[in-house]
C-alpha cells in the first residue's frame, strides 16, 4: 500500500503538486481502493456495435482489463479499457476518463496491481441513444 502511495505522490509532485498535498491526495486515492467509472470514447460507431454485442452475454463472462496507451497523442496518461468474453481476444472499448487516468497511469507504469471489472452496460433507452459502459477500478 505504501509503495502505491509513494508512486502516486511522486507523479503528482512531478505534475506540480506540493509534496504535502500530493501525499494527502495519494493516501485518499489508495485508501478508497475502488472507483466506479464510465468509459470515455465509447460513442464511436465500432465501439457501439461492440457494446451491443457485449450486452448479449452474462455479466460474469465479460472480462475487463486495463492497458497503458503511452503513444496517445491526446493524453499522456491514457489508459485503454479492453473487454473480452469467455477468454476471447480483447477489444478496446474506450479509455478511462482523464481525471481517473492521471492517478491510475503512474501505478500501471510502476507495475503496481491495478485491476478492473465489468460493472454494467448503460444507455440505449431510445433508438437514438448511445450505449455506455461502466467499470469498477481497484487500486
Amino acid at each position: 500500500m505504501k509503495s502505491k502511495v509513494t508512486t502516486l505522490a511522486n507523479k503528482l509532485v512531478a505534475q506540480g503538486w506540493s509534496r504535502s498535498m500530493a501525499m494527502i491526495k495519494a493516501w485518499q486515492i489508495v485508501k478508497a481502493g475502488q472507483f466506479e467509472s464510465k468509459v470515455s470514447g465509447i460513442s464511436l460507431p465500432n465501439r457501439q456495435r461492440a457494446t451491443e454485442r457485449l450486452a448479449r452475454y452474462a455479466p460474469d463472462s465479460i472480462r475487463i482489463s486495463l492497458r497503458r496507451d503511452n503513444g496517445n497523442q491526446y493524453d499522456v496518461n491514457a489508459v485503454a479499457v479492453m473487454a473480452s468474453v469467455n477468454g476471447s481476444k480483447a477489444y478496446q472499448m474506450g479509455f478511462l476518463p482523464k481525471g481517473l487516468a492521471q492517478y491510475v497511469a503512474p501505478l500501471i507504469d510502476a507495475g503496481k496491481a491495478v485491476t478492473a471489472m465489468f460493472k454494467e452496460i448503460r444507455g440505449k433507452y431510445q433508438a437514438w441513444h448511445n450505449y455506455g459502459l461502466a467499470v469498477s477500478v481497484s487500486i
